[in-house]
């Protein structure tokens, strides 16, 4: 999808985002063949984070209205529950947002033209207290007329892939109550015996600090490539140094139970048998993975920690890592690393067994952005559905292995962010993602988007059309000088983005530190003090014998700097 308009109607705005906010993205439906992330830039409280929140919000209440499977408590139809989901509200509930979508499936009218790009101008408009209308705006060119509830999902990203490098709490609100819904759809579909993929129906997905070390999994399992020039994974193994995996252990809870109507029911049944899917051999899961492992077993009694056991059943799985386990991988996964990631994220989500009827239900209705802390969404090792151990790495430079665990929070979000934008690649999604820069040293700063461009242009090398938006928020000015200013939005509270009034590509980090982020001086404050002070005594000296040991002094006691370089250029005027 390619973003094309968002504006707030509501009278209170949304969080920072004041009544008639409005931002433009793309220029021209032209633009839509190339990817190019909109980097949104400002200080912090500028509002730019709330634009990520907005389109979250927006897009978890259309998820919700057009899902096939919802829980039976969702019903908005029975009065009696208060808690049930309004189709009619939303916290952004009155709003206009306009994207283009790449049409590959769901219309039938358009299997003739496969060969052709089916471009769909989408226009979605909310008033208060009333459901969202969609339209679809050249609809007439395909010869297509009313749309369908489920030709609208069609229509919906694919994915909104959400992550934030702080705690930003209101970003990640509508992708947990997300998280809910996959696990009862999965839920019900094993109480009626119907058998899905892991893949959810469910839209949004938030990958947070618990998924990381299976993110680096799935890609350094299922993205390799013996072409070193189109290896999407080359900044993986020159900037963090990672050459390949060792060795890992998964450990699957299998016995974890759930009650329902005095019945109960394995949780891992629908991962646990072959089934038949139009036609297609799907194959259970767990058979799967033992079927790539080294080794395996069952124990009913496992030491997550010294001398302390826990008595349930967990199947153990080790791999010792080769081309063959590789090859293994790719077979049964349809060598799609997104196909792994997605049985992984669906094993983390069932850990949400552990949360009542009610808490759920309160999860639904509650406008509390603080939900992540008011609810346990991970229990404790020994009761996880699913943990992953002894995760050995190959580094460059390293004689032994490694574990993950021992990378720099640098290295880990790297790997983390990066990683989750090579798994959703070749999707119609849409990444929001918020500030994912903030514990890189400045040359991996300068480098993130040129590795992200570089990742995807492997795939889009032959093809005209993009699927996929980014958005991401940003202090740092390398991925502004990294990016052409007509990409670049500028935040000031209470303001209306705007795009630089100079080419922010290219130039440099200090010019766009001063011009976007207002930064006084491009030195730290205790030495602009200290530059201060030098002008002030190099007013009082009078004699060249004196200048010239006061050159001396100052470039001997002051780094290279902008600041330095005009101190001493004054200095040497005042010598001549």
């Amino acid at each position: 999808m390619k973003l094309l308009r968002l504006k707030i109607n509501q009278e209170e705005g949304f969080n920072s985002l004041f009544n008639g906010f409005e931002m433009n993205f793309l220029q021209s439906e032209n633009e839509a063949t190339v990817f190019n992330p909109y980097v949104l830039a400002g200080k912090n409280g500028s509002g730019k984070s709330n634009v990520l929140e907005a389109l979250s919000e927006i897009f978890y209440h259309l998820d919700c209205i057009y899902l096939n499977n919802k829980p039976s408590y969702f019903d908005e139809e029975d009065e009696n529950n208060s808690n049930s989901f309004d189709s009619k509200t939303s916290r952004v509930d009155a709003y206009e947002l306009e994207y283009l979508t790449f049409i590959t499936e769901g219309f039938p009218q358009l299997s003739n033209k496969k060969e052709e790009i089916h471009k769909a101008h989408i226009y979605i408009s909310k008033q208060i207290g009333e459901r969202p209308k969609i339209e679809w705006k050249n609809k007439d060119e395909f010869g297509v007329d009313e749309l369908l509830s489920h030709q609208i999902k069609f229509l919906l990203p694919e994915y909104v892939v959400g992550y934030a490098s702080g705690e930003n709490e209101t970003l990640s609100f509508p992708f947990f109550k997300s998280r809910f819904i996959q696990y009862d759809a999965y839920y019900s579909n094993l109480i009626t015996e119907s058998i899905i993929d892991p893949s959810p129906e469910s839209s949004l997905i938030y990958v947070d600090k618990s998924y990381s070390q299976f993110i680096l999994l799935a890609n350094l399992l299922m993205n390799t490539n013996d072409d070193l020039e189109k290896d999407i994974l080359s900044p993986f193994k020159e900037y963090v140094g990672i050459e390949a995996i060792d060795s890992f252990r998964l450990i699957i809870k299998t016995d974890i139970l759930k009650e329902f109507e005095g019945e109960k029911y394995p949780l891992l049944k629908n991962l646990d048998f072959d089934v038949k899917r139009e036609g297609k051999n799907t194959g259970s899961y767990l058979e799967k993975l033992k079927k790539c492992a080294s080794t395996w077993y069952e124990e009913d009694n496992y030491e997550f920690y010294e001398n302390e056991f826990n008595n349930s059943s967990f199947l153990i799985l080790d791999y010792k890592v080769n081309q063959a386990t590789i090859k293994a991988f790719q077979f049964h996964f349809e060598n799609n690393p997104l196909k792994l990631f997605e049985l992984f994220q669906l094993l983390l989500i069932l850990e949400i067994h552990s949360v009542n009827q009610e808490s759920k239900n309160n999860t639904y209705a509650t406008e509390n952005i603080f939900l992540s802390e008011s609810i346990n969404f991970r229990p404790i090792e020994s009761k996880r559905v699913l943990n992953i151990k002894n995760f050995e790495i190959k580094k460059k430079g390293l004689e032994k292995n490694i574990y993950t665990k021992v990378l720099s929070d640098g290295e880990h979000q790297f790997l983390h962010s990066l990683g989750l934008c090579l798994l959703f690649k070749d999707t119609r999604s849409l990444f929001l993602l918020d500030e994912p820069e903030t514990h890189f040293n400045p040359s991996w700063k300068a480098k993130f988007l040129s590795s992200l461009r570089f990742c995807f242009e492997q795939e889009e090398e032959n093809s005209n059309q993009t699927m996929r938006e980014m958005l991401i928020t940003t202090h740092s000015p390398y991925l502004l000088s990294d990016s052409d200013s007509q990409y670049v939005q500028v935040f000031k509270k209470g303001e209306a983005p705007f795009h630089p009034d100079f080419q922010t590509f290219g130039t440099s980090v200090n010019t766009i530190g001063i011009k976007i982020f207002n930064m006084p001086n491009t030195i730290g404050k205790v030495a602009q003090k200290r530059i201060t002070d030098y002008k002030e005594e190099l007013e009082q000296i009078k004699s060249p014998e004196n200048l010239e040991l006061f050159i001396s002094k100052v470039k001997s006691e002051m780094g290279e700097s902008v600041e330095r370089l005009l101190l001493l250029n004054d200095a040497y005027k005042k010598l001549k």
